[in-house]
């Protein structure tokens, strides 16, 4: 024969179980904030040495991209090559050769030079209206096509199916182009950061070996860890405002105002990091302590 229990204390178990399990709920919570905090607060500390090596690449190739891109920067030889594309006797002015040359997509252009002659290799300045139907050698008529067309063509007008064929030959060429200067830009913000941070890193993890808080595995762990993350963060930063810098090259300057800022504000935490390492090591080897020794003594 089963007893029946007493309700109050039916009750009180059900509560009982409730609050444990609302606890057990907490606790799991409270252990998942820790786990991502725990994440946010490593990639923090990676991201003065990201900011720098992102700031440093992205300045350099935002001044190569501005210089680049204006055509009193080219080179004689070149300039005059402008002047003299697809036209017979006479040589155009600057003005009409500038735009001539900014008939290039930018991505090709903030490159630079040795960049534009390879660009320009296959291609000859074709004419839209043909001259011996009365265009001329003014900019608006003209796109860089690839030679072997322009010349089979001969003095005939180019067709809107024609015209847009150059147009995507071109913008083709500008994709590739704004790709492979990103790559390159993003692998050098992501070695410049993963060098940096590897430096720091080492240091911080090797005295925390020294003291007994974290074994050989563990140090060597955290450095690798550490170092990856900031060459990844390096790497994303880089990329993300390099490929503004190619999507819109007129505004490299600009971009390149905001990357030192940036570098500036990384050197800032990484000084302070630097100070707190110094002040750890001081603490263990009294660095202090013995130079104030070696002077005294000498």
């Amino acid at each position: 024969m089963e007893i029946n229990p007493n309700p109050l204390e039916f009750l009180s178990a059900k509560v009982q179980e409730t609050v444990d399990d609302a606890q057990n709920l907490a606790n799991q919570m409270a252990a998942k904030v820790q786990e991502r905090a725990n994440v946010v607060t490593t990639w923090v500390e990676s991201t003065p040495s990201s900011m720098v090596g992102a700031g440093v690449v992205v300045t350099q190739e935002a001044f190569k991209v501005a210089h680049n891109i204006r055509f009193e920067n080219l080179p004689k030889g070149l300039r005059f090559k402008f002047s003299r594309a697809g036209v017979r006797a006479e040589v155009r002015n600057l003005q009409q050769a500038a735009q001539v040359f900014e008939s290039i997509p930018a991505q090709i252009r903030a490159q630079g030079p040795e960049a534009i002659r390879n660009f320009l290799q296959d291609k000859d300045w074709s004419h839209i209206k043909a001259h011996v139907n009365g265009g001329g050698s003014e900019a608006n008529n003209g796109i860089f096509e690839k030679f072997r067309v322009n010349r089979k063509r001969g003095g005939v007008d180019m067709t809107h199916k024609e015209l847009a064929t150059a147009k995507k030959v071109l913008a083709d060429a500008a994709f590739k182009s704004a790709v492979a200067e990103i790559v390159g830009a993003t692998l050098k913000g992501a070695i410049v950061a993963g060098v940096i941070e590897l430096v720091f890193s080492l240091l911080e993890n090797s005295l925390l070996y020294v003291e007994g808080k974290i074994t050989q595995s563990e140090l060597v762990q955290q450095v690798a860890t550490s170092t990856a993350k900031a060459a990844i963060a390096g790497g994303v930063i880089t990329a993300i405002l390099l490929t503004v810098c190619m999507i819109f090259p007129p505004i490299a300057t600009l971009l390149g105002a905001v990357a030192i800022p940036l570098s500036v504000v990384g050197i800032g935490f990484m000084g302070i990091r630097a100070w707190e390492i110094f002040c750890h090591a001081d603490r263990l080897f009294d660095i202090t302590g013995n130079m104030e020794q070696a002077i005294a003594n000498t």
